[in-house]
């Protein structure tokens, strides 16, 4: 499984003065927020289906999910504080749950931070 790294835009510098509630407010150290995002194919009949099955997982891990579909693909997004796991576990958990709905299909796996990642650039085709 590939996953395709979407790049960083600016994201401030720690500082020795920073509090935690600093780190906190601007997603930085242990509050930065990962985000995979799943693109693929599949038959839209099935969306209530996989709603449940990474529902059952949004819960258990306490991660926060996004579940969309639109221009006929589906748009699965996973977001996680970088201490809940890393990107290659979540990646394979939420990947093979995907698999379990649909079968075997081609997926397209974007990871990167969820507040500091240049997403746009993502859309272009």
């Amino acid at each position: 499984m590939t996953v395709i790294a979407v790049p960083e835009l600016e994201r401030p510098q720690i500082k020795s003065h920073h509090k935690p509630r600093h780190l906190k407010k601007l997603a930085l150290g242990p509050w930065a927020e990962t985000c995979i995002e799943f693109r693929f194919e599949a038959d839209e009949e099935k969306f209530e289906q996989l709603d449940e099955v990474l529902a059952s997982q949004e819960l258990e891990n306490g991660w926060d999910l996004l579940i969309a579909f639109y221009n006929e693909r589906y748009h699965v997004s996973v977001s996680f504080f970088s201490g809940q796991g890393s990107v290659a576990d979540v990646a394979n958990s939420v990947a093979e749950s995907i698999r379990k709905v649909f079968g075997d299909l081609p997926l397209t796996i974007y990871a990167g931070d969820a507040n500091y990642g240049d997403w746009d650039t993502t859309y272009v085709d």
